[in-house]
């Protein structure tokens, strides 16, 4: 009876042991065989290949999870995997922590391409970021955000009802332009407000403007450059020309809330102000690498003028590295207020299907090596004005204490002269 009943426990267990040994590899086997039918992650990925020279790192996180996504995420049927790359893509500028590199996708590619045209529609304001906000960097002439009463430094809260503490500048570019006549909400920040307020904006057709230039006081000229976008450095042949005929005894160069643009336009139009094979900025590329550009065209008809040049923070990028070439070139006083301190130099590089990377290339330092990124130009006479005056207002010697210690600082240079 013992004999029977230990052979009947050691066939149960034998039963047990085999169907557990089946279920266990039949479930492995069909695991294993879903999961081999399934479509390779990577099967239609094409250009596949490594960038060259790239440094030591694992792309095993990123294919992982792109693994994961598509194995396991609810809505992976529905994908669109061009997207998903895109916004890889995105996140790689987004890592490098630098408010002026952006990955643009084709429409931010066009607009950007308008901008720099010099037309689009929207409010009229150049915009970045600043001490971890989105900042306005200037209102452009004669725009819906001049008007409203915009300024340089204001902190853009809320665009709409999207909330822009996290927005790119390109993001909120495109959140904020649209149809002509049409109106867009802003919430500002102030810091001489108690409260944010709410600003509404009709959207309109910006075409900036590039240079003007008119006579005041005893023959001195006024010139203002309003920023350095494509149309300037032809406009700028016609203006000098015109200005060097007039025989000035004095000159003003007014970039005031002059936000920047093509380091090309600079480049070029230094060469009215500055002798041939002077320097005009050296760019820090990295890596020692430091690039000295100097004037290479020397017509150089305005060199000769006496000369002061008009700041403040919203002065910033190409216009700072004007400034301080002329300052450090001819020992030009600068009047007003510490420049923005936007000393670094952006490169649009075309992509595919029209998308493109704005990338910070290089920190520009001035002719006498003056580290401008996030320090500005500090004035040679700091002089505040009580109001505000806009960029595109008519000149006010009475008011605009600014442009009046110019034209003193400059009829003490005629007297030494």
């Amino acid at each position: 009876m013992k004999k029977n009943l230990k052979k009947i426990c050691s066939i149960v267990l034998f039963i047990i042991c085999f169907g557990s040994a089946w279920i266990f590899g039949f479930s492995q086997g069909a695991n294993w065989g879903w999961k081999a039918n399934l479509p390779s992650p990577f099967e239609k990925i094409i250009n596949k290949e490594t960038p060259i020279e790239i440094s030591d790192a694992d792309m095993g996180i990123f294919w992982d999870t792109w693994k994961v996504v598509l194995e396991k995420y609810v809505g992976r049927h529905d994908l669109d995997a061009q997207k998903i790359i895109l916004g890889a893509t995105r996140g790689i500028i987004n890592a490098l922590k630098d408010p002026y590199s952006e990955f643009l996708d084709s429409e931010q590619t066009e607009n950007l391409s308008q901008e720099l045209s010099g037309e689009f529609y929207g409010v009229g304001m150049e915009i970045g970021r600043r001490d971890g906000f989105l900042a306005i960097i200037a209102p452009l002439p004669g725009t819906p955000a001049e008007k409203a009463g915009l300024k340089a430094n204001d902190k853009i809260i809320k665009i709409d009802e999207t909330e822009a503490i996290d927005l790119s500048p390109f993001e909120a570019a495109k959140l904020i332009r649209g149809p002509e006549g049409t109106k867009v909400t802003l919430i500002i920040y102030r810091s001489s407000w108690d409260e944010t307020k709410k600003i509404e904006l009709i959207r309109k057709k910006i075409s900036i403007p590039s240079v003007r230039w008119e006579k005041i006081d005893n023959n001195i000229v006024y010139l203002k450059i309003y920023n350095f976008n494509q149309p300037l450095t032809f406009n700028f042949y016609k203006t000098a020309l015109e200005i060097a005929f007039a025989k000035p005894q004095g000159l003003i160069i007014d970039l005031r809330n002059n936000p920047g643009g093509y380091l090309e336009s600079v480049v070029d139009i230094s060469g009215w102000f500055l002798e041939k094979g002077n320097i005009i900025l050296k760019e820090d590329f990295g890596n020692d690498e430091v690039k000295i550009f100097r004037v290479r065209i020397g017509q150089a008809l305005l060199k000769d003028i006496p000369t002061v040049i008009l700041i403040n923070e919203g002065t910033a990028s190409a216009s700072e590295i004007l400034a301080g070439a002329l300052r450090d070139n001819r020992g030009i006083k600068l009047i007003g207020e510490k420049s923005f301190g936007k000393g670094s130099v952006q490169e649009l590089v075309s992509l595919k299907d029209n998308n493109s990377v704005k990338i910070t290339i290089s920190r520009w330092l001035t002719p006498n090596e003056t580290i401008i990124e996030g320090n500005g130009l500090v004035p040679d006479i700091e002089v505040e004005n009580e109001e505000e005056f806009g960029t595109f207002s008519k000149i006010d010697l009475e008011k605009d204490k600014q442009l009046q210690t110019a034209v003193a600082e400059l009829q003490k240079l005629l007297i030494t002269n």
